[in-house]
């Protein structure tokens, strides 16, 4: 709810200082190409990825208008991480074998989104760019829960950056797509003393409604 509130109090500032067009709540869903990574992606030999591990994704979504071009969008649900084995360079690599971890999170995330063409048009092409965070609810190792001692960290915060495309179905109604990267700066679990890190493709489409 904390997430909630801030959007309302930032969009209520915005409102005193810039002409207020619209503001949206919907739901949106999709799939998540996971994947976890060892080291810093610096190219030291630590470091590995895993597999893609394909996962779903579902929030609550809503967004104010600020201005004819941005955007704030907020959003509040599930997000289904992890990932499957490590290829065979980041096996021999780090040592890792024989591996696949699924993570749940309840996530939020605040995003800034770009339209370059007016926002009174019926096809909105946008770009969005922000924080994510989010906090570990469930753990999966091959079909037993992953142990306490192995997790590094709860909360995951992450950068999310997108792109997507508003269509409007009717005065009041539109239905978005929407695919981003999202790379998560938190350690979240541990592997043969390995530290890894989640990160992720995922692709979602939803509704949105003018309230």
């Amino acid at each position: 709810m904390k997430y909630y509130n801030l959007l309302f109090y930032l969009a209520f500032f915005f409102s005193l200082t810039v002409k207020s067009q619209n503001f949206e709540i919907g739901m949106r869903t999709g799939l998540n190409f996971a994947t976890l990574r060892t080291g810093d992606n610096t190219g030291s030999n630590n470091t590995g990825a895993t597999e893609s591990l394909t996962r779903l994704n579902l929030s609550i979504t809503s967004e104010y208008t600020l201005s004819n071009h941005f955007g704030l969008d907020a959003s509040l649900g599930y997000q289904g991480k992890g990932g499957g084995d490590f290829d065979e360079e980041s096996i021999l690599r780090v040592g890792i074998d024989n591996f696949k971890r699924k993570l749940d999170y309840l996530s939020a995330s605040v995003l800034v989104r770009y339209y370059p063409l007016m926002n009174s048009d019926p096809f909105q092409p946008f770009i969005t760019l922000g924080p994510g965070f989010s906090y570990l609810i469930k753990t999966d190792e091959l079909g037993n829960e992953i142990v306490e001692e192995n997790i590094r960290g709860k909360l995951d915060i992450s950068s999310i950056a997108g792109i997507g495309a508003k269509f409007s179905l009717n005065e009041n109604l539109k239905f978005e797509v929407l695919g981003v990267f999202d790379r998560g700066w938190s350690k979240t679990i541990r592997q043969q003393n390995e530290s890894l890190f989640n990160q992720m493709f995922w692709f979602s489409v939803g509704l949105k409604k003018d309230i």
